[in-house]
């Protein structure tokens, strides 16, 4: 365990209803090891689920929406029928009609466009950042796109070293493989304190490992 308890922030997009399938990598999967790797760093003290996305209202909005929840081992169940639950699975003309989750009210899920737009998504974490002691937040963030890398890179980069470990993940061809190999950017070669993982399956217990070896680093 390490001593001094840390926050962690996970940031999940919303555009896909895959993202909401009752599967292995759908969104509840990715809280609950958000979750156990809190057990590890943060004392279970709970973690902050940042989703983004498309506004439901179908209007565009460039930067994209963001709504930031607050998710304990003991809300787990309430906070997935809210914000990880579909009911419109595409079928449901088949059937009687069911209240929309607090995520579709919120969300275009599944909608015109087929990716997250992250950038608000972005300043929103980096607001919260600025909340926590230097050197004591996680940021485990799936991409939806490629789009916004070097946006995030920058934000990462300026937010400065000592603000918080960032794991990156997200599929390959989603991502953009190539951008984030290069230089060695994804293995912490050219930011130390940022991982990318190649693929939606990513191991809690590396996260931690990364997360614990660069808090050593950095002296806090």
């Amino acid at each position: 365990m390490i001593p001094d308890r840390a926050r962690v922030l996970l940031v999940l997009p919303t555009a896909q209803t895959s993202y909401f399938a009752s599967e292995k990598y759908s969104n509840e999967w990715h809280v609950r090891q958000a979750l156990r790797v809190a057990d590890k760093v943060g004392a279970g003290a709970g973690i902050d689920v940042l989703l983004y996305g498309n506004p439901a209202s179908g209007g565009y909005v460039e930067d994209g929406i963001v709504v930031r929840t607050r998710v304990e081992a003991e809300r787990l169940e309430s906070w997935t029928a809210e914000w990880s639950v579909i009911t419109d699975t595409g079928l449901d003309f088949l059937e009687d009609a069911r209240p929309a989750t607090r995520v579709e009210e919120t969300f275009a899920v599944g909608g015109p466009t087929w990716f997250s737009h992250s950038r608000a998504a972005l300043r929103e974490v980096v607001a919260a950042l600025k909340e926590a002691p230097p050197g004591r937040a996680l940021v485990i963030f799936q991409m939806d796109g490629r789009a916004e890398q070097r946006e995030i890179v920058l934000a990462i980069r300026d937010a400065g070293e000592g603000a918080a470990f960032w794991q990156l993940f997200g599929k390959e061809h989603a991502i953009g493989y190539p951008f984030w190999t290069q230089d060695g950017l994804h293995r912490g070669r050219v930011l130390a304190n940022l991982a990318v993982h190649i693929d939606t399956d990513w191991s809690r217990r590396a996260v931690v490992r990364r997360f614990s070896r660069w808090r050593k680093r950095a002296g806090s």
